[in-house]
C-alpha cells in the first residue's frame, strides 16, 4: 500500500503551511523499518509510544502490524518483504523511489526524532538526510546485533544520535565504536509468549502427551520457504522412517500462504505433518525445531527448544550473496551468544542427511540437548529484563521532545 505515489510533489502551499505548528504542538517520530521483524518490534514500541506520550504522532515505513498499532504508513513493505524483492536488483530501484518518498515528508513534516529498527533496507541515505536536516536519530536493532561488526563504522557513527541497544554485546560493539548508546534489553523478552507448558499445548494442538514432536519454522519469505522446505522435509522423512511416532508442526509466519506450503507438501510427501500458525504454542509443544536463521531461531533458543538453523536462497539473490561474508555466526542466537551452539546448515550446506542426524540428536540424545539448553540459559543475562519495550520507548519519546509524565517540552 502506498499512500501517496513515491516522488510525488504536493502543492506548495501544502508543503509552507500546517507541519512546523503541528511539530510543535506534538512530537513525531518518523519509524523505519524494512523487513517483518522490525515491523513486529516497531508495532510494539508504537503501541507503547502512544501510552506513554499519547499525543505523539508515529509515522513511516513498515507493514500490517505497524499499520494495526497506529502507524500511518508511507508505505506498506510487507509484500516486498516476504517475496524478497528488497533484495533483488528490481528492488533498488523501489528503493530509491521510497527514499525520495520518506524524504519528501520529513521535509514536510519535520520529525521530532527518526527512529531506526532493524537492517537499513535503504542504507545510511535517509539517516544522513536527516541528521543534515538537524533531526535526531535513534537506532535500534543495529547491525552490531546481528553480527554485522565490520560494516562501515564511522558511516555508522556519523548519522546515529543514539542506540537503544537490545543486547549486552551490541551494547559493547556500539560503545567501543564510540556511540551513545543505552542498554534497553531485547524486546523478545517482553513479546515471546511463554506462559503455556508443553503438555497444555499438546492438548490445544490435540496433540498426544507422549511422543516427539518438532517445530518447523522455515522463514517469513516466500523465497526462502521454498528453498528451504523441501530439503527439510526430505530430513524429516528420512527420521520418522526409524521413529513413526514423531509428529512434524510447520508453523508458517503471517507472510507465508497456506497454498504455497500444501504444493511443497504435495511435491514432497511426508508423514505427520501439520501447518499450524500459533508459532508459539508450536515451539512449546516441540521437542525440538528446525528454523530460519533469524528471529525465529532466538524464539525458539528463549522457549527452551533445541534447535538448528537453515537458510537457503537462489545465488542470485543480493541477500544470499551478502550474508555470505558473516561467518562464523549466522543465526541470531549465535550471533548473540558469539559461539555456535546452534548448528547452522546455510546455502549449499543444506543436506537432508546431515539436517535428519542432526535433527535425531537433537531429539533422541539427552546429553547433547543438555548441552544446548545449558548453553541456551545465558541468554536471559544477556537479553535484560522483561519490560526492554517501555525502556525503549522511554529514550525515544525523550528524544521527541514527550517527558516522562507524557507532557510536551516546548
Amino acid at each position: 500500500m502506498v499512500t501517496d505515489t513515491p516522488g510525488e510533489k504536493l502543492p506548495t502551499d501544502q508543503r509552507r503551511e500546517g507541519p512546523k505548528e503541528k511539530v510543535a504542538a506534538s512530537p513525531t517520530v518518523l519509524i523505519i523499518g524494512g523487513d517483518n521483524t522490525s515491523d513486529r518490534f516497531g508495532a510494539a514500541l508504537t503501541a507503547k509510544i502512544h501510552e506513554l506520550c499519547p499525543q505523539a504522532t508515529v509515522y513511516g515505513v513498515g507493514g500490517p502490524h505497524m499499520n494495526d498499532a497506529g502507524v500511518r504508513l508511507l508505505f506498506d513493505i510487507s509484500e516486498m518483504v516476504s517475496l524478497g524483492a528488497f533484495q533483488s536488483v528490481k528492488g533498488a530501484t523501489v528503493i530509491k523511489r521510497l527514499i525520495a518518498r520518506v524524504v519528501e515528508t520529513m521535509d514536510q513534516e519535520e520529525p521530532s526524532v527518526v527512529l531506526q529498527i532493524g537492517l537499513p533496507v535503504f542504507g545510511f541515505k535517509l539517516l544522513e538526510i536527516a541528521r543534515a536536516r538537524g533531526i535526531p536519530v535513534i537506532y535500534y536493532y543495529t547491525p552490531f546485533s546481528r553480527g554485522l561488526a565490520h560494516m562501515n563504522q564511522r558511516q555508522f557513527c556519523s548519522v546515529v544520535t543514539k542506540v537503544a541497544a537490545i543486547s549486552r554485546t551490541e551494547a559493547s560493539l556500539c560503545q567501543e565504536a564510540g556511540l551513545d548508546v543505552e542498554f534497553v534489553g531485547h524486546p523478545l523478552m517482553d513479546l515471546a509468549d511463554r506462559s503455556a507448558t508443553p503438555e497444555q499445548a499438546r492438548e490445544k494442538l490435540g496433540l498426544a502427551l507422549e511422543g516427539k514432536v518438532v517445530a518447523v519454522l522455515p522463514g517469513p519469505r516466500e523465497v526462502e520457504v521454498k528453498n528451504v522446505l523441501p530439503p527439510v522435509l526430505k530430513a524429516l522423512c528420512q527420521v520418522t522412517q526409524d521413529h513413526p511416532e514423531l509428529q512434524v508442526l510447520i508453523s508458517l509466519a503471517p507472510t507465508i500462504r497456506t497454498t504455497l506450503v500444501e504444493e511443497i507438501l504435495g511435491s514432497n510427501p511426508c508423514a505427520n505433518v501439520r501447518l499450524e500458525r500459533d508459532t508459539y504454542r508450536v515451539l512449546s509443544a516441540a521437542d525440538a525445531a528446525i528454523t530460519s536463521i533469524g528471529t525465529a531461531s532466538l524464539e525458539a533458543s528463549l522457549l527452551g527448544v533445541p534447535s538448528l538453523a537453515v537458510y537457503r536462497v537462489p545465488r542470485a539473490t543480493y541477500f544470499a550473496e551478502k550474508i555470505l561474508d558473516r561467518k562464523p555466526y549466522m543465526s541470531i542466537t549465535n550471533k548473540i551468544l558469539r559461539r555456535n551452539v546452534i548448528p547452522e546448515f546455510i546455502q549449499g550446506h543444506v543436506n537432508h542427511q546431515k539436517i535428519a542426524k542432526a535433527v535425531e540428536q537433537l531429539l533422541y540424545d539427552e546429553k547433547a540437548r543438555q548441552e544446548m539448553l545449558t548453553a541456551l540459559s545465558q541468554l536471559e543475562e544477556e537479553l535484560g529484563e522483561p519490560g526492554a519495550v517501555e525502556r525503549a520507548v522511554r529514550v525515544v519519546i525523550e528524544m521527541a521532545g514527550c517527558g516522562n509524565d507524557g507532557t510536551t517540552r516546548g
